[in-house]
């Protein structure tokens, strides 16, 4: 990813991302990559899993491919700081994972994996969660399922024990605000999908600082109706920018920002 070099780049690429997050699905053939995720020294649950491997599919339009340093960031902090125990938590758009890994082995009660309907994205979802973590963490409790932002939910709330009353504790967005197009879709499942008491866990880095206007509109976006959530920034990490190329200060694009969104 790359920062676009003027506005009519930005308008056509915010065209390609609204085009994507359509009702197709992607047919190309994927390679794989393997990257292994090192827990922080301070974990408090299921100690002996050390390493979480994970699987990655390349070249592929959705941004799969990479384990990015917002879901890393948010791994190391959900195994310091969050109790999990008797939640129910969603992942949109997970890619590799890492994060509901890092739920699922702090003793949350469902973990539910998303990401968009492609049959090769839903497989690599189902592998992680089969190959990553051992069966006495996964089995009953940690799902892969495709999901298009936006669109009804109900076969999210089938997985948990209690579908007509459940809905989701935590809910996990990791490197995604850049889809700027789609921040309104991206909401709409939130807020169909988080419990009256839930909390929204949002991790990103300004990849292309030109854009951060845009980037922070989602959290302007998610304040008004209909989703009606305050936003919170309670911490950042300075980590290795992604893109080394790329346009911009790269103090900007190397760190991590971290926020919630609570209902109102």
């Amino acid at each position: 990813m790359s920062s676009p070099p003027n506005k009519s780049a930005e308008i056509m690429e915010d065209s390609i991302i609204q085009n994507i997050f359509g009702e197709s699905s992607s047919e190309e053939e994927l390679e794989f990559s393997y990257h292994t995720y090192k827990r922080i020294e301070e974990t408090r649950e299921n100690t002996d899993v050390k390493e979480i491997g994970v699987r990655l599919s390349q070249r592929h339009s959705l941004w799969a491919h990479l384990p990015w340093n917002a879901g890393i960031a948010l791994s190391d902090y959900f195994d310091k700081h969050v109790d999990f125990k008797n939640k129910n938590v969603l992942e949109l758009g997970a890619g590799a994972g890492l994060p509901s890994f890092i739920a699922a082995l702090n003793g949350a009660k469902k973990v539910v994996l998303t990401d968009y309907p492609d049959a090769n994205l839903i497989e690599n979802l189902h592998y992680n969660i089969t190959n990553s973590l051992p069966e006495s963490v996964t089995k009953d409790r940690v799902y892969g399922k495709a999901h298009l932002w936006g669109k009804e939910p109900e076969s999210l709330f089938q997985l948990l024990e209690n579908p007509s009353t459940e809905k989701y504790d935590i809910i996990i967005l990791s490197d995604l605000i850049f889809n700027h197009a789609v921040h309104d879709k991206m909401l709409t499942s939130c807020s169909k999908c988080l419990s009256d008491n839930g909390v929204i866990y949002v991790t990103f880095s300004h990849h292309r600082p030109n854009r951060m206007a845009k980037d922070l509109g989602f959290f302007e976006t998610a304040a008004e109706e209909p989703y009606n959530f305050t936003s919170e920034k309670f911490n950042e990490r300075r980590m290795c920018a992604m893109f080394e190329n790329d346009l911009g200060p790269e103090e900007v694009r190397s760190t991590v920002y971290f926020y919630t969104l609570k209902r109102k």
